[in-house]
C-alpha cells in the first residue's frame, strides 16, 4: 500500500512495479480525490481511500510505503506498525530524534521492520566506495556535497519555500556520509561539532567519529549541480559522483614524482570511460525511477520475507535524524515567528502592500521601496526562508486564491500586485493568477484602499504592430490559449483588473514587463535561444532587437509610479528605452560563460524546423498541444517611446537629488 499520492508516491509505484520481488500495490491513500485517482489508474487492481486507517482495516497490506509530506512520516509509520505492517518511510524518516526512536522502538516491539528512504546507499557510487574503504587505509576525511536546484511546486500541487526544500534533501547527503563514518568507525560514537548556514542557503556542517572528520556542504546556489561523496584517506582517494554514477579512484600513496605527472590522467580516464558506461547502462535498463529506488525496495522486500536485517541500520536513521534536527534548528532559527507572520510589523498608515514580493521582480521591487524609505508589507502563501528576506519588512502568509483575510489591508495605502502563477496547467493559473486578482481588487476596495498597481506581462499583446512597433495601445493576443497557461492567464487576469477596478471605483495603473533579465547576474532570456550543455543556439539575426529589461530597472519604474500614481500613465510597457539587440545580449552572455560556444541558427531555417518538431510532437504526443518554436521566436519590434519618456523623469529626478542615477537605467 502506497500513503500518498504525489511524485515520489508515482516513483514508488513504478519501482514496486519493476522490482524482482513479486509485489503487488493493492491500496493508494491521498486525501485529494483527483491525484488519488490518477496514482490509482497507473497501479492495475489497487483501490484508493481518503483515509490510512479504512485502508489498513480493510486491505490488510504487508508493506505500507509512506510518500506523504515529511511532518506527517513518523505518525503514519506508527499507525501502520500498530495495524501489523512492516514500513517504508521516505526520506526524511522523521523531523526529530524522538519521532524516529518511537517508530523504530514500536517495529522492534511488534517484531516487524522499517526501512527509511536513503536509496543512494543502494546505487552503485556508494556501494563501489563503500568496497573501496579497506583499501583507502586509515580514513582521514569524508565530504559530502550536494548542490541542487529549487522547484517552485511539489507535485504541482503546493509551493515550497527554499528553506523547506533543503530541508527535504538534507536527508540524502547526511546518510550518505553517515554510512562511510560508521562503516570507518564502527565503535565510536558520532559527534556534530558545528553547523552553519549562509546568507543564499548553503549549509556547513563539521561532524567526527571517532578518528575521522567528515564535512558537509548543502547549497542551493552552488552550480553546476552536484552530488558527491569524497573519501581521503592514508593510501589513497575515491570520488563517488551520484550524478553522473561513477566512481574516480586513485589508490596508493600518490607522493612519487610520477603519480603527480599521471594522476590527472588516470582521474580524466575513469571519468570519461565510467560516464560512457553509466550513460548506456542506464539507457539499456531505461532508468525511469530514481537510481538506487528499486534496488532498496527490493532489499527491503527480501529482509521481510527471510527475516533479515532491514536494508538501512537503525544506527545509520537514527543518526541521520539527529544531525537532520539539529540543522533544521540552526537554519529556521530566525524564522521563529508568530504564525502567518515574519519580520519586523510596522505600524502606521503609509504601508505598500506587495503580492508576489518574494519572486524575481517581487523582490527586487522590496528592496526598492524599501531603499525609498516606504513601508512595506509582503503577502505570499508560503513565509520565504530567513536568507530571502528583505531587513524591515513585513511577511504575513496568505493564499490569494482564497478571499483575503481583511487585517493584510490594515494601513494600506496602495497595492501592488505581482503575483501570478508561472508554472502547471489551466487549472493553477486560473486560481493563482485569475481569482487571485479578483480576491486582491476586492480586498482593497473593501478596506478602502483606491491605488492599486497591476504587473501584467508584454506576452499578452498581439504582434499586429503600428508603423513604429507594438505600444501600449496594441490589441490583445486574440487566441491567448494557443500560447499557452501563462500568456492566458496574464491577459485574462489583465481584463479583469480592468474591469473591476472600474466597478469598484479603483484607480488602476498597468505594467507590462519584458523579458526580465539581471545583468549583475545575467541569465538570458527564453526568446534569446537555448543552451545546451556549454553551447547556445541563439535564434535569429544577430541585428534583431530583444524586448528585455533589467529587473532592477523594472522595480525602480514601479516605484516611481507608486510615487507619481495619479499622472503616471495608466498603461506602461516596461521596456528598455534602448532595446538590446541580441548580438549585445549573446556579448553579455559570454563574459558570464567563458568559452561558451554560440551557434546562430537562421530565421529561414527556424520554420522549417517548428514544423518538424511540430509532426513530431504530434505524433509523440498526440492529447498535448503541439508547441509552435516558430512562433515563439518570431520577429517583433516595440515603440518604447512612452518608456523613455518616463525614464527621463526618473532620471531628470534623481539627478536633481543628492541622489545619483542609477546605472542600472543604461544597462541594456
Amino acid at each position: 500500500m502506497i500513503a500518498g499520492a504525489g511524485k515520489m508516491a508515482r516513483q514508488h509505484a513504478g519501482a514496486v512495479a519493476r522490482s524482482s520481488v513479486p509485489a503487488q500495490v493493492v491500496a493508494v491513500v491521498d486525501p485529494e480525490s483527483s491525484v488519488r485517482q490518477e496514482l490509482v489508474a497507473l497501479c492495475h487492481g489497487a483501490t484508493g481511500f481518503a483515509e490510512l486507517e479504512e485502508a489498513l482495516a480493510k486491505c490488510a497490506p504487508n508493506v505500507v510505503h509512506v510518500c506523504t509530506p515529511p511532518h506527517t512520516h513518523a505518525s503514519l509509520a506508527k499507525t501502520s506498525l500498530r495495524a501489523g505492517c512492516h514500513v517504508y518511510v521516505e526520506k526524511p524518516f522523521a523531523q526529530t530524534q524522538l519521532d524516529a526512536e518511537e517508530v523504530l522502538a514500536l517495529a522492534d516491539s511488534s517484531d516487524l521492520k522499517v526501512c527509511a528512504g536513503h536509496q543512494l546507499l543502494y546505487e552503485a557510487p556508494a556501494r563501489i566506495a563503500l568496497r573501496l574503504l579497506p583499501a583507502l587505509g586509515a580514513l582521514t576525511h569524508v565530504e559530502s556535497y550536494f548542490s541542487f536546484r529549487t522547484v517552485r511546486q511539489s507535485s504541482g500541487r503546493i509551493s515550497v519555500q527554499s528553506d523547506e526544500q533543503l530541508l527535504d534533501v538534507l536527508a540524502h547527503p547526511v546518510y550518505s556520509l553517515l554510512q562511510i563514518l560508521e562503516a570507518a568507525e564502527s565503535a565510536a560514537r558520532l559527534e556534530l561539532r558545528g553547523v552553519e548556514w549562509g546568507p543564499g542557503g548553503t549549509v556547513h556542517a563539521l561532524v567526527r567519529r571517532g578518528r575521522v572528520t567528515g564535512s558537509l556542504v548543502v547549497t542551493l546556489e552552488g552550480r553546476p549541480i552536484e552530488s558527491y561523496l569524497r573519501l581521503v584517506g592514508s593510501n589513497g582517494t575515491v570520488h563517488a559522483d551520484f550524478v553522473r554514477g561513477t566512481v574516480q579512484r586513485l589508490i596508493g600513496p600518490g607522493t612519487s614524482g610520477i603519480d603527480k605527472l599521471l594522476n590527472p590522467f588516470r582521474v580524466s580516464r575513469q571519468l570519461l570511460t565510467g560516464t560512457v558506461a553509466a550513460l548506456i547502462k542506464r539507457a539499456v535498463n531505461r532508468q525511469r525511477s530514481y537510481p538506487g529506488l528499486v534496488e532498496i525496495i527490493e532489499a527491503f522486500y527480501r529482509a521481510v520475507q527471510t527475516a533479515a536485517p532491514s536494508p538501512t541500520s537503525r544506527e545509520n536513521i537514527l543518526e541521520t535524524v539527529t544531525v537532520c534536527e539539529a540543522i533544521a534548528r540552526k537554519v529556521l532559527a530566525s524564522s521563529a515567528y508568530p504564525s502567518g507572520k515574519a519580520g519586523v510589523a510596522v505600524q502606521g498608515e503609509e504601508t505598500i502592500l506587495i503580492t508576489g514580493g518574494t519572486g524575481f521582480l517581487g523582490k527586487r521591487i522590496v528592496g526598492v521601496l524599501r531603499g525609498r524609505g516606504e513601508r512595506v508589507r509582503v503577502l505570499s502563501r508560503r513565509l520565504p526562508a530567513a536568507w530571502e528576506r528583505v531587513a524591515s519588512v513585513e511577511y504575513v502568509r496568505g493564499d490569494l486564491a482564497q478571499p483575503l483575510d481583511p487585517g493584510v489591508m490594515q494601513g494600506v495605502r496602495a497595492v501592488i500586485h505581482a503575483a501570478a502563477e508561472t508554472v502547471g496547467g489551466w487549472e493553477e493559473h486560473e486560481k493563482n493568477s485569475i481569482r487571485a486578482t479578483e480576491n486582491v481588487l476586492r480586498a482593497a476596495a473593501t478596506a478602502g484602499v483606491t491605488q492599486v498597481l497591476h504587473v501584467s506581462s508584454i506576452a499578452v499583446l498581439s504582434g499586429q504592430m503600428g508603423s513604429s512597433g507594438i505600444n501600449e495601445e496594441a490589441d490583445f493576443e486574440a487566441n491567448p490559449r494557443r500560447c499557452g497557461p501563462y500568456v492566458w492567464g496574464k491577459l485574462e487576469s489583465e481584463k479583469l483588473a480592468t474591469r473591476l477596478a472600474a466597478k469598484l471605483g479603483l484607480t488602476l495603473r498597468i505594467v507590462r514587463p519584458g523579458a526580465l533579465v539581471d545583468y549583475r547576474r545575467f541569465d538570458p532570456p527564453g526568446r534569446l535561444g537555448k543552451r545546451v550543455g556549454n553551447v547556445f543556439l541563439a535564434i535569429g539575426g544577430r541585428r534583431e532587437k530583444l524586448a528585455a529589461v533589467d529587473v532592477t530597472f523594472c522595480a525602480e519604474i514601479i516605484a516611481w509610479i507608486l510615487a507619481h500614481f495619479d499622472d503616471a500613465p495608466s498603461i506602461l510597457n516596461i521596456l528598455a528605452p534602448e532595446l538590446p539587440t541580441k548580438r549585445q545580449l549573446v556579448t553579455r552572455l559570454r563574459e558570464y560563460n567563458p568559452g561558451l560556444r554560440v551557434i546562430w541558427l537562421p530565421r529561414v531555417l527556424v520554420r522549417p524546423l517548428s514544423w518538424l518538431a511540430i509532426v513530431l510532437q504530434k505524433s509523440l504526443r498526440p492529447r498535448q498541444t503541439a508547441t509552435n518554436v516558430a512562433r515563439i521566436f518570431q520577429k517583433r519590434d516595440y515603440d518604447t517611446s512612452r518608456i523613455a519618456a518616463v525614464t527621463r523623469r526618473l532620471e531628470g529626478e534623481s539627478s536633481s537629488s543628492s541622489v545619483a542615477p542609477r546605472d542600472t537605467f543604461h544597462l541594456a
